[in-house]
Order: C-alpha cells, then structure tokens, then sequence
C-alpha cells in the first residue's frame, strides 16, 4: 500500500479510537508492514493531527496529545530573567559542570597544564576547519578532546545565546505550556540547558526535551550535563539521545506533534551542500511539527553563515511553511534582497575560569569568547508573524526598490530594523529592509542630527517595523548600498514595535 494510501486509512483509523496500538492497526489495513519502518511513514500525520507514540519495536502505542495554552510570563518577570542572563547566574553553574565534566573524562584536575593544552589544540583546530574556504570543510567533534574543547570556548556563548532566543519565543506566543521539543545536531545539549535554566524561573511550565546528535562523545557529555543540570523543580523531561543527523530526517524514527525544533549552528556545517538542499532538510524536519509548531534556525553572525542562512529560509518556505520572524513582508511579496547580511547583538558575557586559564601567557584572543552574535530565523505551520504591518500599492510611502529613481530627493519609507548600530560616535547607521530591494539599505543618523523627531531611532528593537519621513536619498559605491540620510527635520516612528529582546 502507498505511503499516501496508508495515511488516510491512519487517519480516518485514528478519528474512531482515542488511543491504540500501532499493531492492532497494521493488523487491520497493511498486514505484513514492518512497525518502525511504518512509524516512520506515519510520522507526519500522527503530528498533523496531534498525535503521539510510545514504545519499542515490538509495538508502539498511539495516544492524543491534550491541548495546550501559549505559555505567558508578565513584562516584569521577562525583565528579571534577562537581567539573570546578563549577570549569568546559570552560566556559573554550567561552567562548574563543565570542570567536573573535563576531570570525569581526563581523570586530571580541570586546570591541568597538558590538560589545557590539549583543549587548546582542540580550539585551534576547530577554529581552523571552521574558517576553511573548502567547500568540504568538516568541524569534528568526535573525539574526546574536540568535546572538551567545544565546552571551553563554544558553550558559554551558545548557552547564554539561546536562553535570549528562547525568551524571545516565548514572548512572542510560540511556547505552550506544556512543550515538546526537538533539538536536531544537539552536541553536548546547550539548548537543552539553557531551556532547563530558563524554565527554573517560570511556574507551571514543563517540556518534553528530545535530542538527536551523530557523535557519541557528545551523547556521554550530554547524559552528564543534562542529569546533573537539571533538577525536579525546572519541570523538564529529558530522552535518551537519538543517533543520527538532519540528513537523515526522513528516515528516522523521531517524535511527532512537536511545538519546538531546534537548529543551533548546524546547517552551516553542511557546507559543501547549497543552502537550497539544506532546505530540502528543513522540509522534512518541519513535516513533524504540530499544526501550531515552529522552528528557530541560529547561526553565527559572520558574513557568509548569516548570508547563507538567509537564502536557505528563503528557499524552505513554501505553502506549508512560513516566516514568523525577524523578516516582515511588508509589501506582501517574497523577499527580493539578494544577499542579506542581519543579526543581533547581545551584551557580551564574561570570560569563564576555565577561558582565562587556557588563555594564559598565550594569545589571549584565541582562547577568550564572549561575543554574542547570531542570526536566526523562525518558521511557522501556520500564518502567525511576529508583524501584522503591510502596504499596499497605494501607499503614500516609497519602496527601497525605486529609490534608484529617487536619488538626491527625500522620500518616506516604512521598513524592518534589521540591525543594530552599526555606526560610530559621528553616525549612527542602521541596516533597514521592506523586502524590495535587491541591494542594501541602511538608515544615517550624523549624530549632530539628533532631535526629538528622530531620536526613536536609537531605542527600537531588531526586527521592529520603523516608519521614516523626510530622508535623504544617497548611493554609496564604496558598499554598492542606498543610503537615507536623516537629518533633524526627519521622523522616525515605531509602526509596530517589536517586543524589546531578552
């Protein structure tokens, strides 16, 4: 029987038992079927109908997932979390775990002089194959060093990283109370830490935390880490790690109906696939998500990653897939920017112990990570964005594709803030998009040009929607960019201001 075949007689199976076991339905409509291999077929509709497994090989049992409520935690409380994120409160704990972890392994105190050159050479080493203009470039991560020294420079930021953009999820109503989420290429399971952390401070939430990850050194760090991290209290269930990675999505046996996947820094290890098949991945893991489920891909903020990542979202979304955030179209069209080069910027963390022992009498800059930088994505099932804001043709406001026919007049413009101050003390300068245009945008601010029509400029968050009068139309060779110029007759207003980030 067809895949598709099968599908419907599962469903229609499916709306007359409340809960059933696999076999029993096999047994009825496609006899002779292999469970798991059939599991796997089903997968997609079990989570288009919200529907989860449990078992083994020998059967697997079929139950309804009960309906959820968008998880909610007031404006002040958001405030003292993100302060706790700053002040990394969870961080010192972590890093703790972290020593323990390294003595576990090496059988040596943590600060060990061969120890922590080891962890050194681990760190260059991945550094290097990270910066490989090779197309074939391929961090490793399996052997025992490589994960020490992927804890050391690697996981304070990315820890402290997604506890920001969980936070941002959560404010932007796309975390249930009672979530199931998968973290795809999971490492040492930093996202499943840094939720663990953040749910410590919210009553009444609980998540069901599953992970999938190729190395197995990494699967006997994430079994420490998550076992001594987490405690009763955070509300969270971890499963054991599933083996394998996103090229595999199809034909693995994951769970289904989930309202979270988890993509941090792992496409961009894929790069000697175009960021068009990397899409196709994306498709297949999206294929498990609950109707009202999403999906956060993060990567670093560095040219050709972010770049990268924006034209694989572009080429992932389709009629069952969308944009949430940070991208508005505010001219209801898909987006036309060749290339877009966007992130965000945190406050930068503190260097750890275990850093300022590897840096030493060294190179310092080689062993000291604390930039947070990151670009991201979110995508939905459904029609939700972050923005309900659009134009229409009629519009008093340009677009940023026809300022080509503007140049050296002023203009008003409605766009998405899609950066922060990239400037200096003389120019403030913000990187701004509606979706038109092919080249580069960026709003100029000369600091001598503040006013209060304009000041609103520098407090807005990424990704609010920002409306500008009385700009200044520019062109810059140098960077093939437009520019507007603002000057102190400018306004700058919030359309639709985002929620101030975590």
């Amino acid at each position: 029987m067809a895949g598709d075949e099968i599908g419907k007689k599962f469903e229609s199976y499916a709306g007359l038992h409340q809960q059933f076991s696999l076999g029993e339905f096999r047994d009825s409509w496609c006899s002779g079927e292999e469970l798991g291999t059939l599991l796997v077929t089903l997968l997609p509709t079990l989570s288009r109908l919200s529907l989860g497994w449990r078992g083994t090989g020998r059967d697997y049992w079929i139950f309804r997932i009960p309906s959820k409520k968008p998880l909610f935690i007031s404006p002040s409380v958001i405030t003292g979390m993100t302060g706790q994120i700053g002040r990394g409160q969870e961080l010192g704990r972590l890093q703790e775990l972290i020593e323990q972890y390294i003595e576990h392994k090496t059988g040596k105190p943590w600060d060990d002089p061969q120890v922590l050159q080891r962890i050194r050479n681990g760190i260059l080493q991945q550094k290097g194959q990270y910066w490989s203009e090779s197309a074939s470039r391929r961090i490793g991560y399996r052997k025992g060093y490589a994960v020490l020294a992927y804890l050391a420079y690697h996981a304070p930021v990315y820890f402290t990283q997604f506890q920001y953009a969980f936070l941002m999820l959560i404010k932007d109503g796309l975390i249930p109370d009672q979530a199931r989420i998968l973290d795809i290429g999971s490492g040492p399971g930093i996202v499943p830490l840094a939720i663990s952390a953040i749910s410590r401070q919210i009553f009444g939430f609980s998540a069901e935390l599953f992970a999938l990850e190729r190395s197995e050194e990494f699967h006997e760090c994430y079994r420490f880490l998550l076992s001594h991290f987490k405690g009763k209290e955070s509300g969270i269930t971890s499963y054991s790690v599933i083996q394998g990675d996103l090229r595999e999505i199809s034909t693995l046996l994951l769970p289904s109906s989930l309202d979270l996947i988890v993509l941090q820094n792992v496409t961009n290890e894929l790069a000697q696939e175009t960021p068009e098949q990397r899409a196709e991945y994306l498709k297949q893991a999206s294929r498990l998500l609950a109707p009202t489920g999403c999906m956060i891909i993060i990567e670093p903020a560095e040219l050709r990653t972010s770049t990268e990542l924006r034209e694989m979202i572009q080429a992932t979304t389709n009629h069952d897939l969308r944009i949430h955030s940070p991208c508005t179209c505010i001219w209801k069209r898909d987006c036309a920017a060749e290339r877009c080069w966007s992130f965000i910027e945190k406050p930068p963390i503190r260097p750890t112990r275990l850093m300022y022992a590897l840096a030493g009498n060294h190179d310092a800059y080689r062993f000291l990570n604390t930039d947070i930088k990151y670009s991201y994505g979110v995508l939905v099932k459904d029609k939700r964005s972050r923005h309900c804001y659009s134009l229409e043709k009629s519009s008093s406001f340009s677009r940023l594709s026809s300022l080509g026919h503007k140049l050296g007049r002023k203009v008003n413009v409605a766009a998405a803030l899609m950066s922060g101050d990239l400037g200096n003390r003389r120019n403030h300068v913000f990187l701004i998009c509606d979706g038109t245009s092919r080249q580069p945008v960026y709003a100029i601010l000369p600091h001598f040009h503040i006013s209060p029509q304009n000041k609103e400029l520098l407090s807005l968050s990424y990704s609010s929607i920002l409306e500008i009068t009385d700009a200044l139309v520019r062109f810059n060779q140098n960077y093939n960019s437009w520019n507007l110029l603002l000057t102190r007759n400018s306004r700058v207003t919030a359309a639709s201001r985002a929620f101030p980030e975590p």
